[in-house]
């Protein structure tokens, strides 16, 4: 059975203050694809290989599917980092978060930001 997990502001991808941030998109990184995109949601594919990383940024409401489970360090606003481990299968609903990222293995996940 699948797992649905919702994570919080105090949990391992998360930040307690969001900062405004730029899209992801705007850097033209060849592990992050925009999939499909409406008035209402975005669908963007994340695939890094192990040692890939993206700047500072922000995602609104965000459901995160994970296609190939894998390790990432997560590095917030205030400079703090978290470790995350996303497990395959699981699904996971985030609020809206700013962050860099580091992926410790490779990985690919599916994230659908919610746009209203």
């Amino acid at each position: 059975m699948k797992r649905l997990v919702v994570l919080m502001g105090g949990l391992a991808l998360m930040s307690s203050s969001i900062v405004l941030g730029q899209d992801a998109m705007r850097y033209g990184l060849k592990h992050l694809k925009v999939l499909a995109e409406d008035e209402k949601a975005r669908v963007l594919k994340y695939t890094p290989e192990k040692g890939d990383k993206t700047p500072m940024h922000s995602h609104p409401s965000t459901v995160v599917y994970v296609i190939k489970g894998g390790r990432v360090r997560f590095t917030m606003p205030d400079g703090s980092t978290r470790d995350a481990e996303l497990r395959t299968g699981d699904a996971l609903l985030r609020p809206p978060v700013t962050h860099a990222d580091e992926a410790l293995d490779d990985l690919d996940v599916v994230l659908v930001e919610l746009k209203s």
